[in-house]
């Protein structure tokens, strides 16, 4: 049986320190560091079989953003979905990735692009400041898959860019076809994990 090859642009979005080189060191190369290096602009690449598909993931890690920095004109138009990052642990974040959002609406001059939104850092549960059930809300409020993450422990990492090969296949026109860990509706693109 032959397998279907597929290329998808993801970028990772957030605010500073958040934890989207976290995210993405753990899926990429199944690493996790303790040390905070900022990250200028990182690409990668990895293969990632949903169904009998296997998808080219070429994700971009940018810069951290804050309310008031302009996103890169390269991380908009030529992606399939983009993720917007926040950690649990820093309400301020939240905050940014709402802005970060807009501006990605604002840039591609839609009402509805491929986005995911992604608590990170759940592990430290004593350290909360945004809960899940307003992260969810939002994603409900947006349309969007909301996942939370840990990469310290491992934990929804490959969810997260399975959800995103969704989203991705979802922006392209697809069918959207349903994998597995979520519950998708055929009215948006949004299902909770």
């Amino acid at each position: 049986m032959s397998t279907n090859r597929f290329d998808r642009n993801v970028v990772v979005l957030g605010g500073v320190g958040v934890g989207k080189s976290s995210a993405i060191m753990r899926f990429v190369k199944g690493e996790y560091s303790e040390n905070y290096l900022p990250t200028v602009s990182n690409y990668y690449n990895k293969k990632l079989c949903v169904g009998d598909k296997e998808y080219n993931l070429a994700i971009t890690d940018t810069t951290g953003q804050d309310e008031s920095s302009l996103l890169d004109s390269t991380y908009v138009g030529s992606m399939d979905v983009y993720v917007v990052a926040f950690s649990v642990t820093f309400r301020k974040s939240f905050e940014i990735a709402k802005i970060i959002r807009d501006k990605i609406l604002d840039m591609t001059g839609i009402d509805s692009v491929g986005i995911v939104l992604v608590g990170t850092k759940t592990d430290l549960k004593d350290e909360r400041q945004v809960t899940k059930k307003e992260a969810e809300e939002l994603a409900l409020k947006y349309g969007c898959p909301y996942v939370e993450t840990s990469a310290r422990e491992g934990i929804n990492i490959e969810e997260l860019f399975v959800k995103s090969v969704y989203v991705a296949n979802k922006s392209r026109g697809g069918s959207g076809e349903h994998v597995e860990g979520g519950d998708a509706t055929d009215k948006s693109m949004c299902f909770i994990m």
